[in-house]
């Protein structure tokens, strides 16, 4: 007897356990979850780089994929390095829904790359943090590599280093 309710306690614990496990990932897969990439504006796109104003289109574009099974509507989205304010975007209405497995690419400002990239150069990071916010106040935070643009600022380090060592003798 003692047995038998044992196996019925068991049983029903298991369930429990079962429907709890079931419904914590139900709701996990419900979440949107954004991914992050950076990527080259196509050069059709641009104007001469004489001509640019710091709100013309700069040379890079960060591709933002809607990996989640929920569509998304992108209010802003900020990119941060250790909890520091970076480059605030704020993407045009029109590219703001991303559906499930669907992507949109914002193209970064010439001022907005100028920025990244100066600081990029004074922290000497290769990746920073980008936090998107839908407009029902959701947060998605994600990671962005900026393996071109550390590049880009690690050279002109060089030569600002370079211009240093000569001014010195």
């Amino acid at each position: 007897m003692f047995e038998l309710i044992c196996n019925g306690l068991f049983t029903l614990l298991g369930v429990f356990i079962g429907w709890f496990l079931n419904q914590f990932s139900s709701a996990r897969q419900a979440r949107p979850r954004l991914c992050f990439s950076l990527c080259n504006t196509p050069e059709n796109e641009l104007i001469e780089k004489e001509l640019r104003t710091k709100t013309s289109d700069s040379d890079y574009g960060i591709e933002i994929y809607n990996v989640g099974q929920t569509p998304f509507i992108l209010d802003y989205f900020e990119l941060c390095h250790k909890r520091k304010l970076l480059v605030d975007c704020r993407p045009s209405d029109d590219d703001r829904r991303i559906l499930p497995y669907q992507s949109m690419t914002y193209t970064l400002m010439e001022q907005e790359s100028e920025s990244l990239e100066w600081h990029c150069r004074q922290l000497d990071f290769s990746y920073c943090t980008v936090v998107a916010y839908s407009i029902d106040g959701k947060r998605v935070t994600g990671k962005l590599d900026v393996p071109l643009i550390q590049i880009r600022a690690s050279v002109a380090r060089e030569i600002a280093a370079g211009a240093n060592i000569g001014k010195r003798e």
